[in-house]
């Protein structure tokens, strides 16, 4: 029974031994794991921070590189790096088309001018021929206006000045004309004549060409001892 015992204890003391010197193993193990994962972090952020460095410099020169192939096409002067010359060229085209459409703006500009100038000048030029040729001294709106109508029927007809100017100051014409712009004319006059010159006259036939106090060929109408006849 002593013998028992004893062999039972040394049994449990060898049992404990061997748990403990595992445990102990395990223990040392374990941190050399976490340190060798620790060391595998480390590893992996050093080679992506070299590599990520790496880039940088093949960044670096191909940028290095594509500055001197770009340098390849500047041409340096005392005053600094000119642009390459064939943006030089685009832009000397650009320039060009942009003057000729300055031009071109300018020139419609100026025709729009005279254009207006010129109507202006037409309408006065009527309402002159309506207030002396006829509203003067009748005051009749209908005679006054087919007065108009009259002398740019001639404008229009082959027999006579393609102006209104040419048609009014025709020698042996319209004697009226030395009273032209001598005075202010009334407001109708003016409304009269901007109505024939803006929207022309297509009540009194074309071929109207004369218009007096007597008769000058075939009669279109009468109007308060006013002739106005066919040429």
């Amino acid at each position: 029974m002593k013998t028992f015992l004893m062999a039972a204890t040394a049994y449990v003391f060898t049992f404990t031994v061997v748990m403990l010197i595992g445990v102990s193993a395990m223990n040392t193990k374990e941190p050399e794991k976490e340190k060798s994962k620790g060391e595998k972090i480390e590893t992996a952020k050093e080679e992506a921070q070299e590599k990520a460095e790496g880039g940088k410099i093949e960044t670096t020169e191909e940028e290095a590189q594509k500055k001197d192939e770009d340098g390849k096409n500047e041409v340096k002067t005392s005053e600094g790096v000119r642009p390459p010359a064939g943006l030089l060229l685009v832009l000397q085209k650009a320039a060009e088309r942009n003057a000729d459409a300055v031009k071109m703006f300018a020139e419609l500009c100026q025709q729009e001018l005279e254009r207006k100038k010129q109507l202006q000048k037409d309408i006065n030029l009527t309402a002159e021929v309506i207030y002396w040729e006829n509203w003067y001294t009748d005051k009749n709106r209908e005679a006054a206006y087919d007065t108009g109508a009259v002398a740019w029927n001639r404008v229009k007809s082959p027999e006579f000045p393609d102006t209104l100017e040419g048609v009014l100051y025709q020698k042996g014409q319209y004697s009226t004309t030395k009273y032209f712009f001598t005075q202010d004319l009334p407001k109708e006059c003016y409304e009269m004549a901007e109505d024939i010159v803006l929207n022309g006259t297509p009540d009194v036939p074309e071929t109207v060409l004369f218009q007096a106090t007597f008769k000058q060929g075939k009669v279109w109408k009468v109007i308060n001892g006013e002739y106005f006849c066919f040429g």
